[in-house]
């Protein structure tokens, strides 16, 4: 793929307009090289940049770069629009970059920082991590966390695959953003935990203290705003949105080795067992993934865990090394 039809098809998939065949397209393509992957992410930087800090809205911001590309194109050399429409389209690109270049410029003090970190944690692995302004985040299992060593001067931006609870250090002047390949939570000051593991049909944002703006990846520039004991949801699968009271117990249990399950399919439970015991759960059957659990585990050993849920289910189990073999108690 040429370097001008990697900027569009990058720059139409932040817009939310590329098709699942393209999407994978895509992945494919940044997934070649470390070149293409820093192409990816440099463009995404600027893009995620270039959204607005105060009211000016992320629909609104592109609707003033599209009009500027349409003042462009009318102004263009008649020959130009004859040469055929990879070439206007291709310059509507250039266009838009060069646009959400001089948005950024005007709107940062300074300029984007390519020096980043990552951290990342294994099944049954917890880590804590102190970013440069004194945000604390709790980094759970199986979870990924990029950010920059230095925040700019506009907002703070990180990237999270996984789950994690922050403490933000409060700054009025710059927003703390948390992006995740369904959703972005924009902050000023407060606790929060975000549960977006690609794995799961569903991510979820809780708010125990301060306010939070939720912006869904797919819905563009809705947004949901939260209150300290809330939480929203969206499922992947259904595209259901749903906003409740949390159990505050049960969002942090994580963090101190605590698991609870509240009539949860044994198929749901097993994967936060692989989280927290890095083992993977084997079913002889759908019936078994289908059992239902209620129960408390709070540091407990995985033969405890099992042995529970073997009383709970009427099942037998079978640990060989990192898998446990669930079957139809005899």
């Amino acid at each position: 793929m040429e370097e001008k039809e990697s900027y569009l098809l990058i720059t139409r998939y932040l817009s939310n307009q590329t098709s699942t065949e393209e999407n994978e397209f895509l992945a494919d393509w940044i997934a070649k090289s470390v070149e293409n992957e820093q192409i990816f992410e440099d463009i995404k930087f600027v893009w995620m940049a270039s959204k607005p800090v105060d009211n000016l809205s992320g629909s609104e911001t592109l609707l003033r770069l599209k009009e500027k590309i349409k003042e462009d194109e009318i102004n263009k050399p008649r020959k130009l629009i004859m040469a055929g429409r990879w070439d206007v389209v291709a310059a509507s690109v250039i266009t838009l970059l060069v646009a959400i270049g001089i948005f950024y410029k005007y709107n940062y003090s300074k300029a984007p920082v390519l020096n980043y970190s990552v951290q990342t944690t294994a099944a049954g692995q917890k880590k804590t991590v102190i970013l440069e302004d004194g945000t604390k985040v709790w980094l759970a299992p199986k979870s990924s966390l990029k950010y920059p060593e230095k925040f700019n001067a506009g907002r703070r931006f990180v990237e999270l695959q996984g789950e994690a609870y922050f403490e933000v250090s409060k700054n009025p002047h710059r927003p703390f953003i948390v992006h995740t390949s369904a959703l972005n939570v924009q902050v000023l000051g407060t606790h929060f935990n975000v549960n977006s593991y690609k794995i799961q049909n569903s991510s979820t944002v809780s708010l125990l203290e301060g306010k939070v703006k939720v912006t869904l990846a797919e819905e563009g520039s809705e947004e949901y705003f939260l209150k300290p004991g809330q939480e929203l949801s969206v499922n992947h699968l259904t595209h259901q949105i749903y906003q409740h009271t949390l159990d505050s117990a049960s969002v942090t249990g994580w963090m101190t080795n605590t698991m609870i399950f509240k009539n949860d399919k044994l198929a749901d439970v097993a994967e936060k067992i692989h989280q927290m015991y890095g083992v993977r759960l084997i079913f002889a059957n759908q019936a078994i993934a289908d059992i239902r659990l209620y129960a408390t585990f709070k540091n407990d050993s995985l033969k405890n865990v099992m042995e529970t849920i073997k009383a709970a289910g009427h099942i037998d189990y079978s640990i060989e090394d990192n898998k446990v073999y669930i079957t139809i108690k005899r």
